[in-house]
């Protein structure tokens, strides 16, 4: 099974109070890939990242190693093929240095992985000079492999014709009944190869310690099957990294920018240096400042405009005025403005009279008390005022074109302008001073008409001037402001869009800074939680290895993150608590590194049920070898363990241990011409040890009697198992499932039956044979009852061999 990290952080979440929903939400989608935390950050999927972290992880097949066949590969020249029981066992593949094993392991990690440790990081000429000498026009791998629910699987390598690099080679598989497919990724292994990595030689068990504190943690990391927390750590941090970064671009282009306005001789450039002094400047007044709009505008430049926009009266309107003034005074005088202003009087009254009597008839004067105004004096008063308006006409023409030319000389003369009672800045001071004066002059107007036109001509050129040169010097103003003012408005309005942009996606930035946040601080929580199965086992593996070592293995966590991520592995010298590595022999570091590696390699969620060691005990001294061989030997109850070795010490070992270990022979002839042959295995050990007693001529015979049925019991139920195992397994059956039925049928009747009919069934058609129903009689009886005493020995054993031999043939021999 794989690490259901997803369940395992959504309970987490679950627990954390204090912890944002959304947040939460985004840390799920993080784990769960690119898209979906990209799909998230866009569209707020929740429905998605809830249906995403339900999802039951998939598993990767498990898998034994049925055989390899190697052909043109580094030591090995023509075909070798080397089976393997296809089941939980200890095999040993013994062979001097040179022999080709080595060629063997290499070529098993070459299929399933695609390179080798060994190549990693070395020389070009590693990688060129793989072929070999002997047979230089063919190179291939085949790994056959039991998968678990398909049966035989193979796994193949190869490479074209006179190919010199080693990377240049075509990978495939194929599975019963299937077609043959390019590549391996149907296996699902690729990540595994690397969490749960199956095979590791002498070097790299080596290099596991050697390479530093943070490659260690690395390599345990991976173990633990978490680098779908890694990984999601590092999605957030993607996405965070650019909007932290526009955080940062933007806080200091704000920075620069107050330092900007503040060096600005410019009431605008203080209000915004202030805006921007703040770490949330208010962009929509700053935008205001920049615009120039009237509730953000200063008293400065309101003042300088205002002078800038100051204007005396137009001259040729003035002289205009100034000469339809004097002109009316002279038409005024030519006809008599006081004699023009009685008649016109008296003109009015009898006009008035005259609408009286129209209206009310005859009356007396009101005004003469006593005159009669009848009709006659009607008709009179009418042709006088006939007389009188032709007459009165040039007099009223004068005097309105007077009227008319004083009022707009009068109008010309303006108050004095508000802009001008004060000077805004120090440096407008003077040319203000003159304008006021100039406009005071011009204020103070005579009364009379004809002095009013000479005012206007005497003083209206000076005012010009005056305020002309007032304009000159706001405009001046205006233009050295906006000059420097200008390019830092520009640049402080884009800013205002770049923040006001950023605000809107710093939700999403904090969002993601507190979801890595979350995770990192959960990481090492998660990663020394699923560390501590494998520290057990790591101590209980070198309480095996250790064996005269004084060094005691203590704790094992991961500590840190980033740079200084490393493995907190301590110990205890004599009964000291100090650091493991500090203390520890090259020999003892080896050790060490398999007892990190075996529990490793062998956690049940890993899909391999195989373990492949090349070469583990050079460094090791013949004490820590027979703890190799007990730790071997108790992995491979449930594994199967492959161990490659050119010291004799390893078999030896495990012979004398009796484990049941299975020992091939590696051996090379001329031309690399390389062949592998069975030295033993456990059924053969048990028959040679009976065959032992019966010559050992000081073995009392009850010993004897008593000691022999339980050898041949061993050695039958051995071959059963051997063979069940292996054609169940390779069939593609679970081992957790075979393990339980062979549990069941515990009986030595049934497990033969097992092997021979491949299910449970009465024996007796097989048991026609004599020697057959003997056999497996002394496998049963003869172990509680001890060997009958009409049995010879000899004979017995003889009878073990035969069957024994029948049970590996199946059915063939009925």
């Amino acid at each position: 099974m794989t690490v259901d990290i997803t369940g395992w952080v959504g309970r987490r979440i679950d627990e954390d109070k204090d912890l944002d929903p959304e947040v939460g939400l985004l840390v799920l989608a993080a784990l769960e890939g690119d898209d979906a935390l990209d799909e998230y950050l866009e569209h707020g999927d929740k429905q998605t990242v809830a249906e995403l972290a339900a999802e039951e992880p998939v598993d990767p097949v498990g898998a034994f190693l049925k055989s390899i066949r190697v052909e043109g590969f580094r030591g090995i020249g023509e075909p070798v093929q080397v089976g393997f029981s296809a089941a939980p066992g200890l095999t040993i593949v013994a062979g001097r240095n040179g022999s080709g094993k080595s060629s063997i392991a290499e070529a098993l990690e070459m299929a399933l992985t695609g390179s080798t440790y060994r190549w990693k990081n070395k020389a070009s000429q590693w990688r060129t000079q793989w072929r070999n000498l002997h047979q230089p026009k063919k190179a291939a791998i085949v790994v056959e492999l039991a998968e678990e629910g398909e049966g035989i699987t193979k796994v193949g390598v190869g490479w074209a014709a006179g190919e010199e690099h080693v990377d240049a080679f075509k990978s495939w598989m194929q599975r019963p009944g299937c077609k043959r497919e390019d590549g391996t990724g149907s296996l699902g292994w690729s990540a595994a190869l690397d969490t749960y990595r199956p095979m590791m030689s002498y070097d790299e068990l080596g290099g596991l310690l050697e390479a530093g504190p943070s490659a260690l943690h690395d390599a345990l990391a991976k173990a633990l099957g978490v680098e779908q927390l890694t990984d999601a750590i590092a999605r957030l941090d993607a996405r965070a990294k650019p909007l932290r970064g526009t955080q940062t671009q933007l806080n200091a282009q704000r920075r620069q920018l107050h330092q900007n306005a503040a060096d600005l001789d410019d009431e605008r450039a203080q209000q915004v240096a202030a805006l921007l002094n703040k770490t949330k400047p208010d962009t929509t007044f700053l935008r205001d400042v920049v615009t120039g709009s009237e509730s953000a505008n200063s008293v400065e430049l309101s003042g300088i405009r205002s002078l800038a926009a100051v204007n005396a009266p137009d001259m040729d309107a003035v002289a205009v005025a100034a000469s339809e003034l004097r002109s009316a005074v002279e038409g005024m005088a030519e006809v008599g403005a006081s004699q023009l202003a009685l008649r016109v009087s008296r003109a009015d009254l009898r006009a008035q009279a005259l609408s009286a009597h129209e209206q009310y008839g005859d009356m007396t004067c009101p005004v003469c008390d006593g005159a009669e105004l009848d009709e006659s004096w009607a008709q009179s008063s009418r042709e006088l005022l006939r007389v009188e308006e032709a007459e009165l006409a040039q007099l009223r023409q004068a005097r309105e074109r007077l009227d008319v030319g004083r009022r707009e000389a009068r109008r010309l003369i303006d108050p004095l302008p508000d802009a001008l009672r004060t000077s805004p800045i120090a440096s407008l001071e003077v040319v203000v001073d003159n304008s006021r004066r100039a406009w005071d002059t011009w204020g103070d107007a005579p009364a009379g008409d004809l002095d009013l036109a000479k005012h206007l001509d005497d003083h209206v050129l000076a005012l010009a001037e005056a305020v002309s040169a007032l304009r000159e010097a706001a405009d001046a103003q205006l233009q050295a402001r906006q000059d420097l003012w200008a390019p830092v408005a520009a640049r402080i309005a884009a800013f205002c869009t770049a923040w006001d942009e950023w605000l809107e996606r710093k939700p999403q930035a904090d969002a993601l800074a507190a979801a890595a946040k979350w995770l990192k601080d959960n990481d090492i929580r998660l990663k020394n939680e699923r560390l501590l199965p494998i520290a057990d086992a790591a101590r209980d593996a070198w309480s095996k290895l250790r064996q005269e070592s004084n060094v005691e293995l203590g704790s094992l966590t991961l500590e840190g993150a980033n740079t200084r991520r490393r493995v907190n592995l301590s110990a205890a010298v004599d009964g000291k608590d100090t650091g493991a590595l500090a203390v520890m022999s090259q020999g003892e570091l080896h050790a060490l590194s398999l007892a990190l590696f075996l529990p490793r390699a062998s956690m049940p969620e890993s899909p391999f049920r195989f373990l492949v060691l090349d070469d583990p005990v050079q460094a090791m001294d013949p004490a820590k070898v027979e703890g190799l061989v007990q730790l071997l030997a108790k992995l491979a109850e449930t594994q199967q363990v492959i161990v490659l070795s050119h010291d004799d010490r390893l078999p030896a070992a495990a012979r004398r241990a009796r484990v049941g270990a299975r020992i091939l022979e590696v051996t090379r002839a001329a031309d690399s011409k390389v062949a592998v042959n069975v030295g033993s295995d456990p059924t053969s050990r048990y028959l040679r040890d009976a065959r032992a007693l019966l010559r050992d001529k000081a073995l009392p015979e009850e010993t004897l009697r008593k000691t022999l049925p339980g050898l041949i019991r061993f050695a039958v139920e051995s071959c059963a198992r051997d063979i069940f195992f292996e054609r169940r397994l390779s069939r593609g059956e679970s081992l957790a499932d075979l393990e339980a039925l062979w549990r069941e049928k515990h009986s030595t009747s049934n497990r033969v039956s097992l092997a021979v009919f491949d299910d449970v069934r009465d024996l007796s058609p097989w048991l026609t044979r004599g020697y057959r129903r003997v056999g497996l009689g002394i496998a049963t009886s003869g172990l509680h009852n001890g060997l009958a005493a009409g049995t010879d020995p000899d004979v017995a054993v003889q009878y073990a061999e035969d069957m024994v031999k029948d049970i590996r043939d199946g059915q063939k021999k009925q």
